[in-house]
């Protein structure tokens, strides 16, 4: 039995949706942390549900273990080691490495 794929209007919808949260997740940041960190963990959930990757500019906007909004400065901490980007979130202490290469001028 195959499963039947979704029509691409519930997926736009979907995306949608999933932008509005993270918008209202960075605005709302300031006055009410707790209802960002929920935003997010809407938005992972829809992400989920129907099997939409989030785009690269969102997915270092969240901690990927306990699922809080991420703002440099706050709640995060960014260090250049070993030509990696390390991120640690300041909630839980989870460390995200993303590699990373100098330009040359």
């Amino acid at each position: 039995m195959s499963r039947r794929k979704r029509p691409n209007w519930v997926n736009k919808i979907a995306s949608e949706r999933m932008q509005i949260l993270f918008n209202q997740a960075e605005e709302e940041f300031s006055t009410h942390p707790e209802r960002s960190d929920r935003y997010v963990k809407l938005t992972r959930d829809i992400s989920t549900k129907y099997n939409i990757p989030l785009p690269d500019y969102w997915r270092g906007r969240f901690c990927k273990n306990c699922n809080k909004f991420l703002k440099p400065g706050f709640n995060l901490r960014v260090r250049l080691k070993d030509n990696m980007i390390h991120r640690q979130c300041l909630e839980c202490g989870h460390v995200t490495r993303v590699p990373y290469t100098k330009k040359d001028k």
